[in-house]
């Protein structure tokens, strides 16, 4: 049996034929597979040559099975998501509670929340003075400052003067 053309070295219609038949032994199989993997033109013709086969039937149905492996398989992941964030968790919180610095003369939960807000209540008014001492100072424009310097050189520059003469 001649299973490639010796002119085209394409697969002859023989060569289809037997490959549909599992006439061939395991070395000639690999090789109408390998040659149909790189020939286009080969593997056009084997799909023309399957079309008129028709579609075989499995003996029992599978969708069943392969939606509750679908399933079970979801669940799976989402349980190790799950565990894998849970255990991020469980890190963080270790890692804080060794190094994050702690807080001076508290010693419970509601006593700490009372010093943090002590704390927030006395760093606004330590911003509330400032903005009233900044209000106080009349705020220069680039002109005013300009002038006041050129005034300060020129006085700096007469004294110079009077010194020297």
């Amino acid at each position: 049996m001649i299973l490639f053309d010796d002119v085209t070295g394409h697969i002859t219609d023989a060569g289809f034929a037997a490959l549909e038949s599992d006439q061939l032994e395991l070395q000639q199989r690999l090789e109408l597979a390998e040659h149909l993997s790189f020939c286009d033109d080969c593997c056009a013709r084997y799909t023309a040559f399957l079309e008129h086969r028709p579609l075989l039937e499995p003996p029992h149905p599978v969708a069943a099975p392969v939606i509750r492996r679908i399933r079970s398989h979801g669940r799976l992941i989402l349980l190790r998501r799950a565990l894998r964030v849970g255990l991020a968790a469980c890190l963080l919180i270790t890692v804080l509670s060794v190094f994050a610095p702690p807080l001076t003369g508290v010693k419970s939960g509601s006593l700490r929340l009372d010093f943090e807000l002590q704390q927030n209540t006395a760093a606004a008014q330590q911003l509330a003075r400032q903005a009233a001492k900044d209000k106080e100072i009349e705020p220069q424009t680039l002109n005013m400052r300009i002038s006041n310097a050129v005034d300060q050189l020129i006085a700096a520059l007469k004294e110079k003067g009077e010194t020297e003469q």
